[in-house]
């Protein structure tokens, strides 16, 4: 399930960032054609799991690829807001459904400002290409906010690729057996600037409305992700514009998550040893991989056993590589 947007033309985009009072971008919005498909969809990647992780893989959410022409017409399906039925497991999800199209506005929002305070920071220059997926990006946003349907298809299929993620990752470790022993990790990318959302984090919850089984390290967009540990590379998922991410299996019924990931360095079934390149980071808003995001930054997951555990826990205290005088 792969999210693909075509966006109206940019126009659209100042006069909507004017009406509802965020302010100007410091960085100019040219007209231009509508955005092609091609210049934001992924390249193509194969996803294959082992055949465990795909017998026991979540319930799956019934969207279609999100897919947005440049007439605004949609395809797919947005589930309809009645209190959900079925198992437990469904009975969560469509609850954590309806809690994040209950915050779909601020969520779109906060994105929003989220990409124009890093553009921001950047100064006055700027790279051309980097200039330009700022525009591109805030188009996607502010086109999403212009359209609920849309911005309904989104959010919930990215919020699906999340879900799927997580349980395809527990997935990996349940039913092995617990030895105790947790498998000896290392920061996948530089921790320099502490975190932005830790495990559990009520205040991620609070934004999102679902909980985080992870930890958020910011790093800036395009960083190498290194292996946490030795292990086999399950699962290569590239979602385009929604979350995509790489599990590891580990030994011990242990198993990591890397999420927004914006570049693929590895294949399904690969042997990996800790420190190797996987891929790049990712997590701007409107960008591949990115799905739902408080910007550049590396969504870390870690399950034993088909638990998710506090990162932190089974990570060295992280110590600044010293800097050379």
């Amino acid at each position: 399930m792969k999210i693909e947007l075509d966006i109206p033309r940019p126009g659209a985009t100042l006069a909507l960032l004017l009406a509802i009072g965020w302010g100007t971008y410091a960085w100019n919005v040219h007209r231009s054609p509508a955005l092609g498909a091609d210049i934001l969809s992924s390249q193509s990647s194969s996803t294959v799991s082992s055949a465990e992780t795909e017998q026991a893989a979540p319930h799956p959410a019934n969207y279609d690829a999100v897919v947005v022409s440049p007439d605004v017409t949609i395809e797919g399906e947005v589930r309809p807001a009645t209190p959900p039925q079925g198992t437990d497991a469904d009975v969560r999800l469509g609850l954590l459904e309806q809690e994040v199209l209950r915050r779909k506005a601020e969520i779109l929002r906060g994105q929003l400002r989220v990409l124009e305070a890093e553009r921001k920071s950047l100064g006055g220059q700027t790279d051309p290409a980097l200039e330009e997926q700022f525009r591109k990006s805030a188009m996607i946003l502010t086109s999403l906010i212009q359209d609920q349907r849309k911005a309904d298809q989104f959010l919930l299929a990215a919020f699906s690729q999340i879900w799927e993620a997580q349980n395809r990752a527990k997935a990996i470790g349940a039913g092995e057996e617990d030895t105790g022993v947790m498998v000896a990790l290392e920061w996948p990318v530089e921790a320099a600037l502490g975190l932005s959302a830790t495990f559990r984090d009520p205040s991620y919850e609070e934004r999102f409305g679902f909980p985080h089984d992870a930890i958020d390290i910011p790093v800036a967009q395009g960083r190498e992700v290194h292996a946490a540990a030795g292990g086999i590379v399950t699962d290569v998922m590239d979602h385009g514009l929604g979350f995509s991410y790489i599990t590891i299996r580990h030994a011990g019924g242990v198993s990591t998550l890397y999420g927004h990931i914006n570049k693929f360095l590895v294949q399904s079934g690969q042997r990996v040893n800790a420190g190797d390149l996987i891929g790049l980071s990712g997590g701007r808003p409107g960008t591949l991989g990115a799905g739902l995001s408080t910007g550049p930054h590396l969504h870390f997951g870690v399950f034993k056993n088909g638990v998710a555990v506090d990162p932190e826990s089974a990570l060295p205290r992280y110590r600044p590589a010293a800097v050379e005088e």
